[in-house]
């Protein structure tokens, strides 16, 4: 003899709808209906109902040891982080903010909020530019306007870096390309982060801190950025022609702005 088919799973779903009060009016009176004239439809709600409590009691456990004050505090300077990029929709703030939450809360219970912070574990939620970011501000929060003025500089070796450094990216980074009205280039060096290689190129500025340009041949990333700030740092990034940029210093936001858009001009692809 012919089933028909098996309709548990989506009863199921429909039940725990219920239990978790999620559904719509009518078809909430239409499923309690339902409920007063199948036994056996009953019977199944009381046994979801009583399987979804050592659940609860878990979760409810792990949410009364979690630091609030520190999920609440967090979860806020998350959807501020995240609201100041303007190219992410809605959505994908909340979407970071309760992934970074989510972490916090799981660290409360197994003990990873001890050997990493707040800070830390938004990067770990959100995407490879936060994080490489906070790497090259911490850098550059190192130096001084001393420190980089301080520094030798030998033409002969900077040329041959910057072309190696060209060369790795597939761009014109002879003189003409990197040199700029009220900085000098210090040095040009290769770094690296996650497997990313990244050309670096510290300048000493006239007026201000030192500044960082960081290219990197990584696709995907955001088209467009406004000046942020970090670490006492005013920054601004963007992605072209399957590069991302970075460029960062001790400077006001108006003069990185300005120099960004110099840049993005230079290297336009």
């Amino acid at each position: 003899m012919a089933r028909g088919p098996d309709n548990s799973n989506a009863g199921d779903a429909l039940l725990v709808a219920y239990l978790d009060g999620e559904l719509a009016p009518e078809a909430r009176r239409e499923l309690e209906g339902r409920l007063g004239a199948d036994a056996s439809l009953a019977a199944r709600l009381a046994a979801l109902a009583q399987a979804s409590q050592p659940l609860k009691s878990s979760f409810d456990a792990l949410l009364k040891a979690a630091p609030r004050a520190r999920l609440d505090g967090a979860y806020a300077a998350a959807l501020v982080r995240a609201s100041r990029r303007r190219p992410r929709s809605y959505r994908q703030i909340l979407t970071a903010a309760a992934a970074a939450l989510l972490l916090l809360i799981g660290g409360g219970a197994a003990g990873y909020l001890i050997a990493t912070g707040p800070g830390n574990l938004f990067e770990e939620a959100d995407t490879f530019e936060d994080a490489w970011i906070d790497a090259v501000a911490g850098q550059l929060s190192l130096y001084n306007s001393a420190s980089v003025e301080a520094i030798q500089v030998s033409e002969a070796e900077q040329k041959a870096s910057l072309a190696k450094l060209g060369q790795m990216l597939k761009l014109d980074l002879s003189a003409p390309t990197v040199e700029f009205e009220g900085l000098t280039l210090k040095r040009a060096e290769l770094l690296h982060f996650r497997g990313q290689e990244i050309a670096e190129l510290l300048y000493a500025s006239d007026t201000h801190g030192p500044i960082a340009l960081c290219i990197t041949a990584k696709p995907g990333g955001e088209e467009e950025g406004e000046v942020e700030s970090r670490n006492g740092l005013n920054f601004t990034y963007w992605a072209k022609g399957g590069r991302r940029f970075l460029l960062i210093g001790d400077a006001p936001e108006d003069r990185i702005e300005a120099l960004a858009d110099k840049i993005a001009e230079r290297f336009s692809l």
